[in-house]
């Protein structure tokens, strides 16, 4: 081989590695954007409740509430202690409603509302809606309200002690 051969080689091998190098350099771009893209959507899709559910205490008194299950999935309610301190506050209710993996029973997501423990007005409302729903329903199938309410006030005032300590045992008071 000559050395005019060697150099056409050589620029043909230079030219070459150039768009590859190119080519290369857009491939990563892209990459880049996909994995930005993605990382993105699983930052909306992460659930920041979950965080708030690992983070929190079942209460022991408190039953948890199913919902409504689709073929694949099922809904839960409960209400949670939580004493990690979070945008200045701690000692939090967190009513939380997790969706669950029907067959696995893998929480998915999870959504969580947390009330202040000494927030007195939204705990009331809160008590006042949730009556309100045994009310209105008590009234449509029939069912005799006072009854229900006497049972669930002296059970209150018979487990109540028990209720603070557990709730007292949870927070960081």
């Amino acid at each position: 081989m000559s050395d005019r051969e060697n150099l056409i080689d050589r620029e043909l091998f230079l030219e070459k590695f150039e768009k590859l190098s190119l080519k290369i350099e857009q491939l990563t771009s892209e990459i880049s954007k996909m994995k930005e893209k993605l990382d993105k959507t699983n930052k909306f899709n992460r659930s920041f409740g979950l965080e708030a559910i690992r983070n929190s205490k079942p209460l022991g008194f408190a039953s948890e509430i199913h919902g409504l299950k689709s073929p694949t999935k099922r809904y839960i309610l409960s209400i949670r202690t939580v004493s990690e301190l979070w945008k200045g506050r701690k000692n939090d209710f967190l009513i939380a409603i997790r969706q669950q993996e029907k067959e696995t029973q893998m929480d998915i997501k999870a959504l969580g509302i947390r009330i202040p423990i000494d927030d007195m007005k939204n705990l009331t409302i809160l008590a006042r809606e949730v009556l309100s729903m045994l009310y209105i329903s008590s009234e449509l199938k029939g069912i005799e309200i006072t009854e229900i309410l006497r049972e669930i006030i002296s059970q209150i005032n018979k487990e109540g002690q028990s209720m603070v300590r557990e709730v007292k045992q949870n927070m960081l008071l």
